[in-house]
């Protein structure tokens, strides 16, 4: 019994740390300076033939006068695109990695969804005969995506340079949840099990559980709790990444909430030293000193 209420309070637990965390991690990144703006065209929220030779509304005659009201959906469709099939991936597939890293991460989507329906099914006391399909579907792809990943960085030598001993435990944590699913499936093939912790957690109601759904489900909610920590929550910076540097190119007004922004960061003060740096002054004083050495040359 003390078990069992254990689980239920790391169900709760696991996704309440998550979300706290995950929200706290949020918070931090949009409280950042602004970034320096990449300003790389073509940019999704272009109209479609300035997208197909990289232009922008700066072509335009008195373009500064013109208020730039751009369609997020482009850019929304193009996140979409490194979500669905890791877009960037494929066309900068240098060590081979987009096929197997998108097997790991359908494997992960798909296993998402295997929860959501076993959450549907616990709440309205029916098993729907797809949900073992689903499930095994993402078992399988995460477990060949995941252990195809690890055996890459470690054969790769130049892999191996960008590979820190972090990356090798996230991915052999991702790995076993799925090799956990594998043998789980083939024990319990209608995800019974599965089903009933669910419930149990969702009804706050002890319920004995098969020993492989409850080391799955430990095993799982534990990296619920790890994950934020780690650089795996990368999918939060992808938006701010894409819509707030690489494809930032607003006209910054006078006394909008990016200049006062601009207008603050040249106020801090560099607290770093180097040859062509002096301590103690502001951003803008120490670019204002660089421009004038520079003059001088």
């Amino acid at each position: 019994m003390v078990w069992e209420w254990f689980m239920i309070a790391l169900g709760w637990g696991s996704v309440a740390a998550f979300l706290v965390i995950a929200l706290s991690k949020i918070t931090r990144v949009t409280a950042q300076p602004l970034n320096i703006r990449w300003e790389v065209y073509p940019v999704p929220h272009e109209t479609p033939t300035r997208r197909e030779y990289g232009g922008s509304y700066m072509e335009e005659v008195d373009w500064a006068a013109t208020a730039l009201r751009p369609s997020r959906l482009p850019g929304l469709l193009e996140i979409a695109k490194e979500v669905v099939y890791l877009k960037r991936v494929r066309e900068f597939n240098k060590y081979g990695l987009w096929a197997i890293s998108l097997a790991m991460h359908w494997g992960l989507y798909l296993g998402m969804l295997t929860l959501a329906l076993l959450v549907l099914e616990s709440l309205l006391k029916l098993a729907l005969p797809f949900t073992p399909l689903v499930a095994g579907g993402a078992f399988a792809l995460g477990a060949v995506g995941a252990l195809a990943l690890i055996a890459k960085r470690v054969t790769n030598a130049e892999l191996g340079l960008y590979t820190v001993p972090a990356d090798l435990f996230n991915l052999g944590w991702i790995a076993a949840l799925f090799i956990l699913g594998i043998v789980g499936g083939l024990l319990d093939p209608s995800l019974a099990g599965y089903r009933a912790y669910i419930a149990s957690v969702l009804t706050f109601t002890p319920t004995p559980v098969p020993l492989i759904v409850a080391a799955h489900f430990l095993a799982l909610e534990l990296f619920l709790i790890y994950m934020p920590f780690t650089k795996i929550i990368h999918y939060i910076g992808k938006y701010f990444t894409f819509e707030q540097t690489l494809w930032d190119d607003a006209f910054k007004t006078q006394n909008s909430a990016a200049d006062k922004q601009v207008q603050r960061q040249l106020g801090y003060a560099v607290t770093w030293g180097a040859p062509h740096i002096v301590p103690g002054k502001t951003w803008l004083e120490q670019a204002q000193l660089t421009a004038t050495e520079d003059a001088k040359k």
